[in-house]
């Protein structure tokens, strides 16, 4: 019942989770894309995403250079709030980022972004489920993206986000 030690151990856990969620709020307030989105692009932006998870993110980043801000801020939050999401809801050991410019190069082509965001946790998502995926679908839809979720129960769990994004 009075274990000091584990009231200091949750009181350290509370700190860092406040801290976490001022930061996210702070950005969220903005309204803006974080600065190393503008100054360093989309890889960078979500590498620096990927190393600020609680849980380990292997990822592997695949675009030939910058694409129009509001996309690349579109495909940042998506990102953001799926890496958020498995973190938080799947209990993952691991969780892979991959990244990769889809491009066609024929006449009226529709070159794209894929991003695919899998965890190996509990599984049980949902895209009906009144979370946030629903806002990733309604900010995706906006510029013709789609998001596709594969989660069974007991996981894996398979994101997959697609928008259209000619270079700039």
């Amino acid at each position: 019942e009075h274990d000091p030690a584990k009231a200091k151990q949750m009181i350290a856990q509370a700190r860092e989770n406040s801290a976490e969620a001022l930061t996210e709020l702070r950005d969220l307030v903005r309204g803006i894309h974080p600065p190393v989105l503008a100054e360093r692009g989309l890889p960078d932006a979500l590498r620096a995403l990927a190393l600020r998870m609680p849980v380990p993110v292997e990822e592997d980043i695949e675009l030939p250079g910058r694409f129009d801000e509001p996309v690349e801020t579109a495909v940042y939050f998506a990102v953001s709030e799926l890496l958020t999401n498995a973190a938080k809801h799947a209990e993952p050991a691991k969780v892979w980022l991959d990244v990769l410019y889809v491009a066609d190069e024929s006449a009226g082509g529709d070159s794209r972004i894929r991003v695919t965001v899998t965890d190996d946790g509990k599984g049980g998502a949902s895209l009906d489920a009144g979370s946030g995926l629903q806002g990733v679908q309604r900010r995706l839809a906006q510029f013709d993206g789609v998001l596709a979720l594969s989660s069974p129960s007991g996981g894996p769990t398979m994101a997959t986000l697609e928008v259209p994004a000619p270079l700039a």
